[in-house]
């Protein structure tokens, strides 16, 4: 073995080793490993009624997921033998015909996409959850589209330049560059997103949940009450942001009645939780991990076409990604329920409160229709959190645990 190849490969060896310990620090949580939760039988929590309801709602918006799916990457293998004839439509130089396939590219999928938010839009109303008017729904979708048609071609122009100035490396300069520009926009994007949102009222509730915060050393975090309850009666919450921009939102539907305090407290306190374990932190580093081989996969397979840096070959490198996006899917919602645990499991050591856990999440299934034990291959593929019955698993150990009846 020549010295050039020892020096690759032992290059490589260090970089698998790298990536390999990067993964096993960033999958540790402080969920204790012999927690050992019990099985839960979903009808000792929610009646029959309940249980088919949410597995009909449920169910049918993940298929309908899984067909929007395939038909956008059916809208991507037609694109592909056309990214030629669609290059040859521009005469704007290398880079600027590339943006140009792109933002087509971008345009035919997404209207491929449209009629399936349509149709999940009506199931929702047909149940309950969506408010919001067809209209509406129609106009909103304008902001998305716009995001899409600016945020993808910038993507396009730098890994074009990159590749045309790095040539078959360009994904090595990539991956670290995207890192950097995803770590701005989730710095800045939390000041503009939540910039409607209002305050909490001084109430004897949000003392509480300060206090909440400051217990899980976070209570400096921002707390702000989003406007939900015009366009759906589904609750949500969320933690956004980091550093300074780091904050918590709860969705006003939250507050219309149907939930305890305890409850409220509970979901203020998981969300201080992702905010306290820095899992947006952790979700920037694994996004770096999995692009940079990402990138790679795409620089190997567009080779055979020309490289990335020829405009014709756009059509084919979104589908490479999308079809590896896809792959990895398993995966990357396993380290999200891995997450979505911990915060769970934080948010019981903040309450003490394993009752106000257990009922909130059978008033998950009740009220916003969530299944608490979905089918395998919609776990797998779909769900970015554990399941309502394992969320209730784990509150009955950390009772057990604490010996708290």
């Amino acid at each position: 073995m020549t010295a050039t190849r020892l020096g690759k490969t032992a290059t490589l060896v260090v970089a698998a080793s790298a990536w390999v310990a990067a993964g096993w620090f960033l999958w540790q949580t402080t969920v204790p490993g012999d927690l050992d939760p019990p099985h839960v039988d979903p009808h000792r929590f929610w009646s029959d009624h309940t249980l088919h309801r949410a597995a009909h709602f449920d169910g049918f918006l993940g298929w309908l997921l899984v067909v929007a799916l395939l038909a956008q990457l059916a809208a991507l293998v037609v694109l592909v033998p056309l990214g030629p004839r669609i290059a040859r439509a521009w005469e704007l130089g290398r880079v600027a015909t590339g943006v140009m396939v792109g933002t087509v590219t971008t345009l035919v999928v997404w209207a491929v996409g449209l009629p399936f938010g349509f149709v999940a839009l009506w199931w929702g109303r047909r149940y309950g959850i969506e408010k919001e008017s067809y209209g509406a729904w129609v106009l909103e979708q304008w902001p998305s589209l716009v995001a899409q048609v600016v945020g993808l071609p910038t993507l396009l122009t730098i890994l074009l330049l990159l590749a045309g100035r790095f040539g078959r490396r360009w994904w090595l300069v990539a991956g670290p560059l995207l890192a950097v520009i995803s770590f701005a926009l989730i710095f800045v994007l939390p000041y503009v997103l939540t910039a409607g949102d209002r305050k909490p009222h001084h109430t004897k509730l949000a003392a509480q949940i300060r206090g909440l915060a400051r217990k899980e050393g976070v209570g400096s975090t921002p707390l702000r009450i989003e406007t939900a309850s015009d366009r759906t009666t589904a609750a949500n919450a969320e933690a956004v942001g980091i550093g300074p921009s780091a904050r918590v939102v709860l969705w006003d539907t939250l507050l219309s009645g149907r939930y305890s305090a305890g409850e409220i407290k509970v979901v203020a306190a998981h969300e201080f939780g992702h905010v306290a374990r820095r899992h947006i932190w952790k979700g920037l580093a694994w996004s770096a991990l999995l692009t940079i081989p990402l990138f790679f996969v795409v620089e190997v397979l567009t080779r055979r076409r020309g490289g990335m840096e020829r405009p014709e070959v756009v059509p084919f490198a979104l589908l490479v990604i999308a079809v590896v996006n896809l792959a990895v899917t398993p995966f990357t919602n396993a380290v999200s329920r891995r997450y979505e645990a911990e915060a769970d499991w934080r948010a019981l050591q903040a309450t003490h409160d394993p009752a106000s856990a257990v009922k909130l999440f059978r008033h998950f299934g009740r009220y916003d229709l969530t299944d608490p034990d979905p089918p395998g291959w919609s776990y797998v593929w779909i769900d970015n959190h554990p399941t309502l019955a394992q969320r209730i698993a784990m509150a009955q150990a950390w009772r057990r645990l604490h010996a708290i009846r």
